[in-house]
């Protein structure tokens, strides 16, 4: 593990009580609860109007598979890149302005899809909603982590910022169904609207209780050092790379699977997808306090490994369903979404563990380099879709999942080893 880092939370902290307790919402400061409402709110007005673009694009606009694919995989890759410089510059300058201009950049950006009328202008804003996010998200996380000091606080606060995320997801298709299911173009003006009341609400707020500044933060000169800083730590890159294919085999859901169900004629292809939407958003919202009251003791890793067993179980059914039968396809992403809700509220609290309290933001931005699983997902999805058929990708994704398992648990002795390596520094600390 590189120096800077230190090691994890569950070694050097002393609190043993229950994660979910009501009485730590007590110790959430207005910043803290800025970002979850910010999120809910930003997250249901995406949600309303993201789900069509598949389907805009390509009965609307006529796009194929592979150019479809090429949209999402390009805003994912500078999604990527704005993560690595946009962390960085919210430690060294603070975390206000950074989320301020990503909440105009996502205006100007789902404002424009709503106007859009030929395909290089979607080309051109979805890859800018690939810049805005990193922009808004890393930093957020940073804000959480900054405000507060207990660890377990911090793990509630990540786990309801992953719960008001889907329950934006649950509300935002009924929303979009409601309004516009004939023509769902024009809801991309009311998320860009929405981004504007987001960015008044973070200025307004910051304006209130500023930033405190933390302790390190002069350590963060320029890039080229912050970024060798956090590519040392080798425990961190080893949890991208597995986390690079998690997200390329779950980037399946978001992107591939609508594509087939698209190309498939099956009547109501809209309602179809925003019904998967839905399984999965409402299952998460069902299920994850409870499986997090069942699974709070088992460690983060060990966790990790249950959610990716059972993504690899949903890959199986998405190959045996056929077609015709959409209730088994809404039970596979029924298993997918059991999956996602035990292992990816894990990701952050992770990073978190890992990141100094100086580089919080470098550490969120650079892990939005498992973004790069999103960008193969539908690229090479499309691509197989369109040349051998939809079996062989969930042929594909099985095996992935294999593979994942397989590197997390690597993963997770290197960390084992690290504990046992540092063990002998922190007795005679103490």
């Amino acid at each position: 593990m590189a120096e800077s880092s230190p090691p994890p939370d569950d070694q050097t902290h002393t609190d043993n009580d229950a994660l979910l307790k009501w009485s730590r919402l007590s110790s959430f400061t207005p910043m803290v609860w800025t970002v979850l409402f910010g999120t809910l709110m930003a997250r249901t007005s995406f949600f309303m109007a993201w789900p069509f673009l598949i389907v805009i694009l390509h009965q609307d606009y006529n796009a194929d598979p592979i150019t479809i694919g090429a949209m999402l995989a390009a805003s994912a890759v500078v999604g990527v890149f704005t993560g690595l410089y946009s962390g960085y510059l919210s430690d060294k300058f603070g975390r206000k302005w950074m989320i301020i201009a990503g909440s105009w950049v996502a205006a100007f950006s789902y404002g424009g899809i709503g106007f859009a009328s030929e395909i290089w202008q979607f080309f051109a804003l979805i890859i800018s909603c690939g810049l805005m996010r990193p922009m808004i998200e890393a930093p957020s996380k940073a804000v959480i982590s900054d405000n507060l000091a207990n660890i377990k606080d911090r793990e509630l606060a990540m786990n309801i910022r992953y719960f008001a995320i889907n329950v934006g997801g649950a509300i935002g298709p009924l929303i979009g169904i409601t309004l516009a299911l004939s023509n769902p173009q024009p809801l991309f003006v009311v998320t860009g609207g929405v981004y504007v009341l987001f960015s008044l609400l973070y200025w307004s707020c910051f304006r209130r209780y500023p930033e405190k500044k933390q302790q390190g933060a002069e350590q963060v000169t320029h890039f080229g050092r912050t970024l060798r800083v956090v590519m040392k730590d080798k425990l961190f890159i080893k949890l991208i790379v597995a986390n690079i294919i998690m997200m390329f085999v779950y980037g399946q859901y978001e992107s591939s699977i609508p594509q087939i169900i698209v190309l498939s004629g099956i009547e109501n292809a809209a309602f179809f997808v925003s019904s998967l939407v839905m399984v999965n958003t409402c299952t998460i919202i069902i299920f994850q306090f409870p499986l997090l009251r069942l699974l709070q003791d088992l460690p983060l890793f060990t966790r990790s490994q249950i959610g990716m067993a059972l993504m690899a179980l949903s890959q199986v059914g998405f190959l045996m369903v056929p077609m015709d039968w959409p209730i088994g396809w809404l039970l596979a992403c029924f298993v997918l979404s059991l999956g996602e809700v035990v292992a990816f509220p894990t990701l952050n609290v992770q990073i978190d563990r890992l990141a100094p309290a100086h580089l919080r933001g470098s550490y969120f931005g650079a892990a939005a380099i498992y973004s790069l699983g999103f960008a193969l997902a539908p690229l090479l999805g499309g691509a197989i879709i369109q040349m051998y058929g939809a079996s062989e990708l969930f042929i594909l994704c099985l095996g992935s999942c294999v593979v994942m398992m397989v590197l997390y648990r690597a993963v997770s002795r290197h960390q084992d080893r690290d504990l046992l390596d540092d063990a002998p520094q922190v007795a005679k600390q103490s």
